[in-house]
């Protein structure tokens, strides 16, 4: 799977439940396979935002077993940064 980051700005939702609050950090990001294009939001936590640029998803090292027997995604996801190869002009 391929991840776009098309900018570096992080939202940040505060929240309070009882006497317990947290900041949720996300940024967004385009996910595109072969069967579909969809803009998403990757959990940040307290991790700094990642660059701009294209990652690749292995969905096989996100992808685990729960308690229960279900399917779960990491709340992190292992992104691979997709090394741009330098573009020359034509003469």
């Amino acid at each position: 799977m391929q991840i776009t980051i098309t900018s570096s700005h992080v939202d940040e939702k505060k929240w309070t439940k009882g006497e317990r609050s947290g900041v949720i950090r996300t940024q967004e990001a385009m996910a595109e396979t072969p069967r579909f294009r969809q803009t998403i939001r990757l959990d940040l936590g307290t991790n700094d935002p990642h660059p701009v640029g294209l990652y690749t998803l292995d969905l096989e090292q996100a992808v685990s077993v729960g308690d229960f027997g279900d399917l779960k995604i990491a709340r992190r996801l292992p992104l691979e940064a997709v090394q741009q190869r330098p573009t020359t002009k034509a003469a």
